[in-house]
């Protein structure tokens, strides 16, 4: 379009401003070209015309395919070239962005795509299924070895009467003209029903007529394939009103693309309905039969109301639907007999071949690798088959004799302590209690630390039971709070002290508190410990979370976590004194709204997109910034052009980073530096740059142009998000220890890692914090 503006400028001696793109979906956006002529004009400077005027051929172009390439002419001899050079771009899911990150690591077809598949081992502990992702090296696997391979057994429920759905219409005139329905009964008869509409007028006609035929089988799933069908059908329900429910038709809706992407791996280029059923066997009468093409046939139908574009539409409608059917059929057949299919194969699994003597000896190995453990001494080597032991009739609640935690006899107390009776049923608020004559004892062993050093101890809490004319139950006294035996504040805090600052592993914490104390604890102890903790100081992260929102301003962070093999992240907040921790499924932003709200002060982040809505005053970290330009500059060395502006930058940020070493962060010292900011902008950053990695830098300094220097203009608001990067740190440090993290103790985790950095920050110790028993960490000294 530049080019065609600036030929129109020599013919008619004026340049055009502006100009309009209008795209496959009629949508169109208004460019300025002015700025674009500048750039065109390098462009035309630095051609080589001589190999033009001498018609030497010009370096053939890098074949990129993209989801542009079904609009192009040129679409089959791309095609052709891309499959000659084995090419990676003709995977659906590979972006230009991921094929230079392959091509950057020696990676150019999928067959060398293909080698770097490295199956995963699924860990025991993780009992909900992953959310799958698209590998695109397995998919190339796929297509190298010619396999269907698994991630997950795709789980369809069949029914004894099924309705598979395909529905056509025109996009850029907003109707459906064509409702395709294949019936299928349990003796696997099938019947194709189609409803046509002629123009616009018609729909409403062919979508009752829809409604009243998927009502005769109420109880029927309606399969379908991708989302096309799912908001023609909500599209067509706002439009006209209907007798039936259109949640239920919605419920029934069954999308068969969700049991495949990141589940089952086809060996084709894409998980498009067409490249899978060409594979299993579908068959199309016209070669070219596709969504576009049926656009074509539509147009044409308009034009001339010719009857074979009719018969051409509803023959690919009836046959989209059959080969719906035959995949979800191919897809109960891998779920249904995996083991015998010779193409279909587990990804992290493969399959292990062997033959009956081959079998035998593996069964004989297997069984001395299971034997021959650390536990030899108690186990013998044995060979004969593992036979199933008979479960007990009567078997006993609790751990079992030798277990850590386990107590044959009460330890003897050193000290009785008498508690008072509860006055008031816990589960009836008002109603008194009534002193009973039952006794209620438990023995607590505690940690106490004093200045020479820390001792176990024993006491022995004995009080009365209080009786409730209610619910006639007794009830122990407000400080036993178990009976028999349990475990002090003190020796909890020391446990939670180790798993928290310590970073130790459970086993590590239970084998530490037996070599020194002599007391055997099992690890879910030290998980009750936990949780005990961040219920006591509940209220202790609102007030944290109320003072970090009443500071002037707050610097926030995030990072990604493994949760039983499930990616989430961790956000953090803090005003340098106090920090919180909140945990979300994805990256979306939504927690930085919800826990700023209507927030007044200077929210402190790094770059990334999703701070940019939260509408309050931003500082970004200009230590961010500075790394990213430092690292691309150690990439680029030879781009002169880069270098220079990287210059620039250094020219203008030191003399002000000194002065705020210098004096602090004050507006006084630093709006001297305003003119010279107004000078970086228009003589470095409104200039027109020509290398790959310049423009880059540029679009971000002139749209994070407030938020840059927002520290000039307002007193002691820091000028990096090192806080939060300190905060969050702790947290890094544990994932690369721990690996993943377990669901049910995320929360909890983070709470009390908000207190421990807390303390951290006022230079507290988190030790004697938890064994205080104070609330207020600022108070606590």
């Amino acid at each position: 379009m530049t080019f065609a503006g600036y030929i129109l400028g020599q013919i008619q001696d004026l340049q055009p401003a502006n100009g309009k793109i209008i795209g496959a979906d009629l949508k169109s956006h208004v460019i300025n070209l002015e700025n674009e002529y500048k750039k065109l004009k390098t462009i035309i400077d630095n051609f080589d015309f001589q190999n033009l005027v001498q018609k030497k051929p010009p370096e053939p172009t890098p074949i990129i395919l993209n989801k542009h390439c079904s609009y192009c002419q040129f679409q089959h001899f791309c095609r052709t070239e891309a499959e000659k050079e084995d090419n990676i771009s003709l995977l659906s899911h590979a972006t230009e962005k991921l094929i230079k990150h392959y091509e950057k690591k020696g990676i150019f077809t999928i067959k060398q795509l293909s080698y770097l598949y490295k199956p995963r081992r699924r860990k025991k502990r993780s009992k909900k299924p992953l959310i799958q992702l698209h590998k695109l090296e397995l998919q190339a696997l796929a297509i190298r070895t010619n396999k269907i391979y698994l991630q997950d057994l795709p789980q369809i429920t069949r029914k004894p009467i099924e309705l598979f759905l395909d529905i056509e219409g025109v996009p850029d005139q907003e109707y459906e003209y064509l409702i395709g329905l294949l019936v299928c009964s349990e003796n696997n008869s099938c019947e194709h029903y189609y409803f046509w509409a002629d123009t616009c007028e018609g729909e409403k006609k062919i979508w009752s007529q829809f409604i009243e035929k998927i009502s005769e089988y109420n109880d029927s799933p309606i399969y379908h394939y991708g989302n096309y069908e799912v908001r023609a059908i909500s599209k067509l329900a706002k439009r006209y009103e209907s007798a039936i429910d259109i949640d239920d038709i919605k419920n029934r809706l069954i999308n068969i693309n969700t049991f495949i992407y990141g589940q089952v791996y086809f060996p084709v280029y894409s998980n498009g309905l067409k490249d899978i059923g060409k594979f299993i066997g579908a068959v199309w009468t016209s070669p070219e039969a596709s969504g576009l093409q049926s656009i074509v046939w539509r147009s044409y139908w308009d034009d001339t109301h010719d009857l074979k574009y009719k018969d051409f539409l509803i023959t690919y409608n009836s046959e989209d639907c059959q080969a719906l059917k035959l995949l979800a059929d191919t897809l109960t057949k891998i779920n249904n007999s995996t083991d015998s299919l010779p193409n279909v194969d587990y990804a992290d699994q493969p399959k292990k071949l062997a033959n009956e003597v081959a079998t035998n000896i593996h069964n004989q190995f297997d069984a001395i690798l299971e034997f021959a453990h650390s536990d030899y001494d108690k186990k013998k080597i044995c060979l004969a088959k593992i036979r199933k032991k008979k479960e007990e009739p009567n078997k006993k609640h609790g751990r079992p004799k030798g277990c850590p935690g386990h107590f044959k006899r009460l330890p003897r107390a050193r000290k009785t302590i008498f508690v008072p009776t509860r006055l008031e049923c816990p589960e009836h608020i008002g109603e008194p209690l009534i002193e009973s004559e039952r006794i209620s004892e438990c023995i607590v062993v505690d940690l106490v630390f004093n200045k020479s050093g820390v001792k176990k101890i024993y006491l022995k809490y004995v009080g009365k039971m209080g009786f409730c004319r209610k619910c006639h139950s007794h009830y122990n006294p407000p400080a036993i709070r178990v009976n028999y035996f349990a475990y002090g504040h003190g020796l909890q805090a020391w446990a939670v002290y180790n798993r928290l600052f310590l970073r130790l592993p459970y086993r590590v914490i239970t084998q530490t508190l037996e070599d020194q104390f002599g007391e055997k604890i099992s690890q879910t102890s030290i998980l009750n410990f936990m949780k005990y903790f961040s219920d006591f100081y509940t209220e202790t992260e609102q007030a944290l979370t109320q003072k970090i929102l009443s500071s002037s301003f707050i610097h926030a962070d995030e990072t990604k976590i493994s949760i039983q093999g499930v990616e989430q992240f961790v956000w953090v907040f803090s005003d340098g004194k106090h920090v919180v921790f909140k945990l979300t499924p994805t990256r979306e932003a939504r927690i930085v709204h919800e826990f700023l709200g209507e927030y007044s002060g200077t929210l402190i982040s790094d770059f990334y997109p999703g701070y940019d809505s939260v509408k309050c005053k931003q500082q970004k970290c200009w230590v961010h910034l500075i790394r990213d330009l430092n690292d691309d500059l150690w990439v680029s060395p030879f781009d002169i052009e880069f270098e220079k502006f990287v210059l620039e930058v250094k020219n203008l940020i030191v003399p002000i980073l000194e002065t705020v070493d210098k004096y602090g962060a004050k507006t006084k010292r630093l709006s001297k530096f305003t003119s010279i900011i107004e000078k970086f902008y228009e003589e470095t950053i409104n200039k027109t740059y020509s290398s790959d990695i310049t423009p880059k830098y540029q679009k971000r300094f002139l749209r994070y142009r407030n938020s840059l220097f927002a520290f000039i203009m307002e007193d002691d608001l820091p000028w990096n998000n090192n806080a939060g990067e300190r905060a969050i740190r702790h947290l890094a440090v544990q994932r690369k220890i721990s690996g993943a993290f377990f669901e049910s103790m995320t929360p909890q985790y983070l709470l009390l890692l908000g207190l421990m950095q807390t303390c951290r920050f006022q230079n507290k110790s988190l030790l004697k914090f938890l064994l205080s028993k104070e609330k207020d960490i600022d108070e606590f000294k």
